[in-house]
């Protein structure tokens, strides 16, 4: 009983969110002519959950980002979603008896069908977050900065972290999200921004009389493995790319009908896109070009054009003006050399990594992408080793395809121009993630147009459609399985099960168990070599891997660390954490017993285990008070 009744309170966390999201976008998008009700669906959820996130940045400037103030305006939103609902027609067909016994008559039932088996593949992705974060990034900052801002009601930077400052679109989301409930309803958000996604592919095919083509290319989007495990974590990769696929998929609806609602409609998408990483303002920057090769074909007023170009800049202004306050460039950490001081070192220091992931910038390798992306994914640091779906070495074809084919064109051309971004950037492979949507849509039109010229039997194509689905997602699901089994289920519900399960399999938790224990209000603590830890640390929490943070790291020798232990002790420094298991290089951890010959006279070790050694601030004697 006390099971199900956690997975109410996550579920009904989660669906209010969800309905006042819907309730904004429709107060937006209400005048729109929609081909279905998924399409609908996909763009008034995406927007909705944009708007929100940028009134709670607004709140966030102004110092109002209070819990109380949140779920007031949540509930608001969610009356507002229902008395929308109630003035409907579809609020009217739910009552249609006729209407619902057409739904079990052949061949209506298989729709029925088709949504009992999404319904159930859809329980098996929802149960996957609902385990405490474990992923890097989430820890290391994501959730680590969303908390930072509920706690201090404003947005602020958190100078101890790897990233500092971010554009907070998604952050805010995870925001809201622990506000109303937990993490693990920030991980049902990114989840839902990965659903979307498949959504508005489903709805892209059915707008062209082509369900099973949509079921394919939802299938495509979710059968990578590395997709799944970030669309169940506090990332942000997945949620740029939802907004970047649905900026880009109105902006086809506008190129295809010279709306210049849906001109508008795009380049909000791709702002909110740009609202949660720099990558969204490539797509704005190329979509605003776009805009006047259109107005050149009469496609666009000139008035529209500049109204446009306009809403691109008055949109992501906010999110880069704020990182620029504190930074001095808007958009650190790239473009290192518009920063100063600490804000420089860390951006420069970091893009000496960043950016030698991958392979040599030349053109053969560019050309080679597909292959090496699937075949030797290593090159490109892939998050938890989660790879691609293979498929994608058939992506050269659409290359060939888009010659004859505009449809294909257009996919392969959004595709391209953005794995070109990439490849010239930082070719991380989760950074890539943007582009596969473009991928499968060029891909399986560029298949569906060659079975139409061969003029094969009429079931040939849905026989292919279907084994494409199935072969995707039980290549996406297939690694997970794995993870699940180390998991356990049922997840943890009460705090000391969420203790033991983080003790079971996180590295160095029994540490941080143990400085939480201990810790007192106001104290922080010094992390080495634990950056995933860092969500889960109840004190202050100052990471060396932190951007602001290499260029004064210990040296573990005294009197040569006394600058740097006078500067802990400023910012109240009382817990040295380090986790001496697998230090790398760059952390340097002596292999001498701190105990017999300790590193600085200030601080004596107070835990340690196989993996962990915890470090406490000695109390000052009374004398020299």
């Amino acid at each position: 009983m006390a099971f199900i009744l956690w997975i109410m309170a996550h579920l009904s966390a989660w669906a209010v969110i969800l309905l006042a999201a819907v309730g904004a976008g429709n107060l937006l998008l209400r005048r729109y002519d929609f081909n279905s009700l998924e399409e609908r669906l996909a763009f008034t959820l995406a927007t909705g959950l944009g708007l929100w996130a940028l009134v709670f940045f607004i709140l966030g400037l102004v110092g109002l980002l209070y819990r109380e103030v949140i779920i007031t305006l949540t509930v608001f939103g969610v009356i507002v979603c229902l008395i929308q609902f109630a003035a409907s027609s579809a609020f009217i067909r739910l009552f249609e008896v006729k209407r619902w016994r057409e739904y079990l008559r052949s061949p209506a039932r298989f729709k029925l069908l088709f949504v009992a088996a999404a319904l159930g593949y859809w329980a098996l992705l929802f149960q996957r977050a609902l385990y405490p974060p474990l992923v890097w990034d989430a820890t290391a900052y994501h959730l680590v900065l969303a908390r930072e801002y509920l706690t201090a009601h404003r947005l602020v930077v958190h100078e101890g972290i790897i990233l500092p400052v971010v554009p907070a679109l998604n952050h805010m989301l995870f925001t809201w999200a622990l506000a109303i409930q937990d993490d693990l309803v920030a991980q049902l958000l990114e989840q839902t921004l990965m659903l979307i996604t498949a959504l508005a592919l489903y709805a892209w095919g059915k707008r062209q009389h082509r369900p099973l083509f949509g079921v394919a290319a939802a299938a495509f989007w979710l059968g990578h493995p590395l997709v799944l495990m970030l669309g169940e974590s506090a990332y942000v990769d997945v949620g740029i790319t939802c907004f970047v696929f649905l900026g880009i998929y109105a902006l086809r609806r506008f190129w295809d009908e010279h709306q210049a609602a849906w001109w508008y409609l795009g380049l909000a998408l791709l702002d909110m896109a740009a609202g949660i990483k720099m990558p969204g303002l490539f797509f704005a920057g190329l979509a605003a070009s776009l805009g006047l090769w259109a107005w050149m074909k009469s496609y666009l007023k000139r008035q529209e054009l500049l109204a446009g170009w306009l809403l691109v800049a008055a949109l992501a202004t906010p999110w880069y003006a704020f990182i620029a306050y504190h930074a001095s460039n808007p958009f650190w950490p790239a473009f290192a050399r518009l920063s100063h001081g600490e804000w420089f070192v860390g951006a420069e220091t970091v893009w000496r990594t960043w950016g030698n992931v991958g392979v040599p910038k030349t053109f053969l390798n560019f050309l080679s992408l597909p292959v090496r992306l699937t075949l030797t994914p290593d090159l490109f640091f892939p998050d938890n080793n989660r790879s691609l779906l293979p498929l994608v070495l058939v992506f050269p074809l659409a290359w060939i395809m888009a010659i004859f084919n505009r449809s294909v064109r257009w996919w392969t051309f959004w595709a391209l121009a953005y794995t070109a971004f990439w490849f010239l950037s930082s070719q991380q492979l989760r950074f890539w993630l943007i582009a596969l949507p473009f991928v499968g849509l060029a891909m399986y039109e560029s298949l569906d147009w060659l079975v139409g010229k061969l003029g094969k039997p009429r079931a040939l194509p849905s026989a292919i459609w279907l084994s494409l689905t199935l072969f995707a997602l039980v290549y996406g699901f297939r690694p997970g399985f794995g993870v699940m089994k180390i998991k356990h289920w049922p997840p943890p519900i009460t705090e000391e099960q969420r203790e033991d399960f983080l003790t079971r399999l996180y590295v160095g938790y029994k540490g941080v168990r143990y400085i939480n224990q201990h810790a007192e209000p106001g104290e922080a603590v010094y992390a080495l070599n634990g950056s995933w830890l860092n969500y889960y640390f109840k004190p202050r929490i100052i990471d060396t891997a932190g951007m602001l943070q290499l260029s004064g790291r210990p040296t573990f020798r005294w009197p040569e660390d006394e600058p740097w232990v006078r500067k802990m002790e400023a910012n109240n420094v009382k817990w040295i954490f380090m986790n001496v298991a697998n230090a790398p290089p760059m952390v340097a951890i002596p292999k001498r017993n701190p105990v017999t010959n300790p590193f600085w006279p200030d601080y004596e070790i107070v835990y340690a285990d196989s993996t962990t050694w915890v470090f406490r601030h000695k109390p000052i004697p009374p004398e020299n008070f």
